[in-house]
């Protein structure tokens, strides 16, 4: 069996931290970093994720964040701010109850039921006018749900944890895709210990879900011979 991004930013917290640093070096510092960090500051602040939801501007600030980070260009198209709005009030209840659920915390027992709360949330969300959901979607749950879900993409996220960029038509499978990604990020918060104390807030680094994201954007943008220094150093 080959060995997989995720398997080698994942190894050991040192490995972890040392390419969640690369991410915050080399990766983009712009427009799309201040959005999302905006987007963080008002859960942070608000703690509720009810109020977030009407309010209209935060709606707005997602969908505008989703166009920065390049959902709206390359044939893709999003949904226009008002269905897409509409659709994720429709589960205000669902987000609501999995907003009480945070990756750091002890949930083993408890995935089958965040699964089952997702699930409708994930196939019935309006965010792409295209078929493939999992990217789109999987950035929305994250804005709106930033400690318990990981955004998805095939780039970093998909070809870091599968080894290729995973697709396909089918919305049933595309989110075994999304489970079997949020059960590998689970088992490395488990096995590393990871826990808001973790997450300095600093540039990316805003959650826990979004730290094991980060390190794998890193391993991408990193030069190929920090990559090798890096590993023959820690022998891994």
């Amino acid at each position: 069996m080959s060995v997989k991004a995720i398997d080698l930013v994942t190894h050991s917290k040192e490995s972890l931290d040392f390419f969640v640093g690369k991410c915050n070096e080399d990766f983009r510092a712009d427009a799309t970093l201040s959005l999302y960090q905006k987007i963080i500051t008002k859960h942070r602040e608000a703690n509720d994720i009810k109020s977030l939801i009407n309010d209209d501007d935060f709606i707005k600030l997602i969908h505008s964040t989703l166009r920065a980070w390049d959902m709206d260009q390359r044939g893709a198209r999003m949904a226009c701010v008002e269905d897409f709005s509409r659709s994720v009030r429709n589960y205000t209840e669902n987000l609501a109850e999995l907003y009480n659920y945070k990756l750091y915390d002890d949930i083993f027992d408890d995935l089958s039921e965040i699964k089952r709360m997702l699930k409708p949330v994930f196939l019935n969300l309006k965010v792409m006018e295209s078929t493939r959901k999992i990217v789109g979607v999987s950035k929305v749950l994250h804005f709106l749900l930033p400690d318990l879900i990981m955004p998805i993409d095939g780039k970093f996220t998909l070809n870091g944890v599968f080894g290729y960029n995973k697709n396909s038509k089918d919305h049933d499978e595309e989110f075994k895709t999304f489970c079997e990604v949020l059960d590998r990020f689970y088992e490395i918060k488990e096995r590393l210990d990871l826990g808001p104390e973790d997450v300095d807030g600093e540039q990316w680094n805003q959650s826990v879900p979004k730290l094991i994201d980060n390190a794998l954007i890193g391993f991408l943008v990193a030069e190929s011979e920090e990559i090798s220094a890096f590993l023959e150093a820690n022998r891994q």
